[in-house]
């Protein structure tokens, strides 16, 4: 008879059982950002704010309604790139939290720059508008210029767009100085071209996530090993 009972489940606890041995054991791990590839959001929210730039700064809208972009730079670009950041750097990816924190805070100040030079909350005049916005894109193009340093050991799309976004601030820092359009224009078809770079890459990282064996198009080698 004691055999027999030894070969029986042991019967189910209580739910007052269950509670007192978890208040004994104490909390358990709670594992955080198990997996995913945060580009497969801040490529392509990335690139729709590019386009969304491009598109303004070649004469889609009036320079004076360069603020049509906002909804789009600010409230997504800038919001979701910073939480692919949290996501990255909660996969201990350091780089690709880096580069996204990076074009965070870009678009962000952008988006910032452009509602408030639109509303006066700085108390800028409006004879120092250029030299404002001149300061801004020397300030981040400088940046993203020392960025693209280690970008050249990611594959060439990425640091092919980095470089392409230092020649935009480079031409936009100009064309606020000296107030040619013509700068500016040519700024936004350097943006344009990036932006197809960026949906390029979304598409390769999405057929990879799907499983494709040979997603298209290539990203390109690293040029330094």
């Amino acid at each position: 008879m004691s055999q027999l009972q030894s070969n029986q489940a042991p019967a189910t606890p209580t739910h007052h059982e269950v509670r007192e041995m978890v208040e004994r054991q104490g909390p358990t791990d709670i594992v955080v950002g198990a997996g995913g590839d945060p580009l497969i959001v801040g490529l392509p929210i990335f690139a729709v704010g590019s386009l969304a730039l491009g598109m303004a700064l070649i004469g889609v809208v009036p320079a004076t309604a360069l603020g049509a972009v906002i909804p789009i730079v600010l409230l997504g670009t800038g919001l979701f790139l910073t939480i692919v950041t949290v996501w990255a750097a909660l996969l201990a990816q350091t780089m690709v939290a880096g580069i996204t924190g990076t074009f965070a805070g870009f678009w962000l100040s952008f988006g910032a720059l452009l509602l408030g030079l639109g509303h006066n909350w700085y108390g800028i005049g409006a004879a120092d508008v250029a030299a404002t916005q001149t300061l801004f894109f020397i300030a981040w193009g400088s940046l993203f210029l020392f960025l693209l340093v280690p970008c050249l050991r990611l594959p060439m799309v990425y640091p092919a767009v980095v470089a392409l976004v230092v020649v935009t601030l480079a031409l936009a820092a100009a064309g606020a100085r000296t107030g040619d359009a013509n700068l500016m224009k040519t700024a936004g078809y350097v943006v344009l071209v990036f932006t197809l770079l960026g949906f390029g890459a979304f598409v390769n990282v999405a057929l990879t996530a799907m499983g494709a064996k040979r997603p298209f198009p290539p990203l390109g080698r690293p040029l330094i090993g």
